[in-house]
């Protein structure tokens, strides 16, 4: 039986590697380049899955994945909340006294900033955390570390030096899933439906496109807004509900929000984590 495919973004080692592996364990892991040839790789049939990392509770939304998301065909099967452990490593044979520079992607550092400035050492820019680890492992220098996950820390065969180097111990990063069908899914389950709609240009659109929520007792858990041109005059709403889309309140909710919007599409709908609880 061929082995069912997972695709991320990133290297080896990465956290959405990281994530694929804990969650989708009889899985083949896919690395990416980017977003859209994580997405692409369901699309053309390569892998049966993609996970992407689309906010954290730190560093915010993801940048790139709201104008995806309004263009993409694939559909949200599934969402993953994931505790990310940031750990300082080196090759195996430099002590940590030695080190003057540590390597990762950005978001990374700003979260180890305390503990990087407590080290004394010099935070470099990295296109991401895996890298980091990899260009650490093939480098001639002796004096340099990386921040990426135990994961990459296996897979380059380097040593920790410091393990949760992150400053805030409540750093947890939400992943989607997507694939090319929808789940079957029981209306007995704790359901969400995301959504995104573009409002009429009318006063109180979005308030009126909403009402239908409230006024059907459905909660809503996320929303936000982004723009989709350069000029700034049009932008999207993307809205996470709890409802299950066959719902009797739901479709009467979704009714309003289609009278005031000039577009809408159900991006997914699938079970909520039991992180949500």
């Amino acid at each position: 039986m061929k082995k069912k495919i997972v695709s991320f973004q990133g290297i080896d080692g990465a956290y959405s590697d990281l994530v694929c592996r804990k969650f989708y364990q009889t899985y083949k892991t896919l690395p990416c380049e980017t977003f859209q040839k994580t997405l692409d790789a369901v699309s053309k049939g390569v892998a049966n899955l993609a996970l992407i990392p689309v906010e954290n509770n730190i560093a915010g939304r993801v940048a790139d994945m709201h104008l995806l998301l309004e263009k993409i065909e694939l559909k949200v099967v599934a969402e993953h909340y994931h505790k990310v452990e940031h750990h300082l490593m080196s090759k195996k044979d430099v002590p940590l006294k030695n080190i003057n520079k540590v390597y990762s992607h950005t978001h990374a550092l700003s979260q180890c900033r305390a503990n990087i400035e407590k080290l004394k050492l010099e935070p470099v820019n990295y296109i991401d955390t895996a890298g980091a680890a990899k260009f650490v492992r093939d480098s001639q220098d002796s004096d340099i570390s990386a921040i990426a996950s135990m994961l990459a820390s296996e897979i380059y065969e380097l040593r920790i030096l410091k393990k949760n180097l992150q400053d805030r111990k409540d750093n947890i990063t939400r992943f989607l899933v997507f694939s090319k069908s929808s789940p079957k899914i029981n209306m007995d389950r704790k359901v969400i439906t995301s959504i995104v709609f573009n409002t009429k240009n009318i006063p109180a659109s979005l308030y009126k496109a909403l009402g239908g929520f409230a006024e059907n007792n459905i909660n809503l858990t996320r929303l936000e807004s982004f723009f989709v041109n350069k000029d700034f005059k049009q932008f999207s709403f993307i809205i996470d509900v709890e409802s299950h889309p066959d719902n009797g309140s739901f479709k009467k909710a979704l009714k309003v929000l289609k009278s005031f919007s000039s577009k809408f599409r159900i991006l997914g709908f699938y079970e909520a984590s039991k992180f949500r609880k």
